[in-house]
């Protein structure tokens, strides 16, 4: 990606993005999302982000990592929050992330959206990097990891 005193559009940093070889889950106004196929099947996530930082050329780098309530139906939001804490501290905190953000997801039922199937306690992580070819690097490397707690006796 050129270098530039201004920051690039979403669709430049999209097309950079698959260029540097990073499959796209979707395009947002202010971010890219990276699809993560986290299961064996053709099943798409979307817990990474890229944006443009700032007029100085830098992007800030968003990894979301999750814990579901019915894989610890008797915990509590704090405990599940510091559960996938626990998760980042020894990988994605030592890379320099920080947390900037905790969200529940709920997952309403498709055929009658005023059930709840689960909750996913979430929190959103995240880094700014000077540089493209720096924020690439670092989305590799976030999606090789393991970005959900996994309940008692999953594998």
């Amino acid at each position: 990606m050129t270098t530039s005193s201004q920051p690039p559009s979403i669709q430049e940093l999209k097309r950079a993005l698959l260029a540097a070889g990073l499959e796209i889950y979707r395009t947002r106004p202010d971010a890219v999302h990276l699809a993560e196929r986290p299961r064996d099947n053709q099943i798409l996530d979307a817990g990474i982000s890229v944006r443009p930082a700032a007029s100085d050329g830098s992007f800030e780098l968003r990894v979301v990592m999750r814990c579901q309530r019915s894989d610890f139906p008797r915990e509590t939001p704090d405990a599940l929050y510091d559960k996938v804490r626990d998760l980042a501290k020894s990988t994605i905190v030592e890379h320099g992330f920080h947390e900037i953000e905790t969200r529940e997801q709920r997952m309403p039922d498709p055929g009658d959206a005023r059930k709840t199937l689960d909750v996913w306690y979430e929190v959103v992580f995240s880094q700014n990097f000077p540089g493209f070819d720096d924020a690439v690097r670092e989305a590799r490397f976030a999606l090789s990891l393991e970005k959900y707690v996994k309940g008692p006796g999953q594998a």
